[in-house]
């Protein structure tokens, strides 16, 4: 039975990471070369994911039913954001783009950055299910390339025409994680 925990998980594990592929591929805007910030977050998600991989050859932890909840969240946040974008794509991570509109709805009324929400869920997943400490640091250096590139996108904002617009929403919407006001409203 605990074989069939592993494959759900990893075939969970899987399916996130393909669509988080598939998102760089065909679903984010580029404006030029891919920046390098970007490159480097790919590589080191690849990386990771073929860590976590691996790691589930031994089994999967005693925690699997939080680790297929992680994985179904990060999935539900991300396809929710892929849908709220699909007609105003953003632009790839680490981008030097100027910002030409904010967006308010789907998740995005709730948390202003979900794509790296949904990553972030994935990684404490991987981390839960691979039965070591050194797990935990591809959600550590995972979350520190996204804080990066968040507060990237927010100087940008900040910098742009829509800065007012963007301190009114950064004031109702967390970072990565729903403001209480928000969650108590919505």
């Amino acid at each position: 039975m605990h074989i069939l925990f592993t494959a759900i998980t990893g075939l969970a594990g899987l399916t996130c990471f393909a669509a988080f592929s598939w998102a760089v591929k065909k679903h984010f805007r580029q404006t030029g070369a891919m920046p390098l910030g970007m490159k480097v977050t790919s590589g080191l998600s690849l990386l990771g994911f073929a860590w976590f991989a691996w790691h589930l050859t031994s089994g999967v932890s005693q925690a699997w039913p939080l680790v297929l909840a992680l994985f179904a969240a990060s999935y539900s946040v991300f396809t929710w954001a892929i849908r709220a974008t699909r007609r105003t794509p953003p632009t790839l991570a680490f981008d030097t783009d100027q910002p030409s509109f904010l967006l308010h709805h789907g998740p995005y009324q709730y948390v202003r950055h979900p794509f790296y929400l949904a990553y972030l869920l994935f990684w404490f997943a991987t981390a839960l299910a691979a039965q070591t400490m050194l797990a935990w640091a591809a959600p550590a250096i995972m979350a520190a390339l996204y804080f990066d590139a968040a507060t990237r996108e927010e100087r940008k904002f900040a910098m742009s025409g829509l800065s007012s617009a963007y301190a009114a929403y950064r004031a109702q919407a967390g970072m990565f994680l729903p403001r209480p006001s928000t969650l108590l409203a919505g």
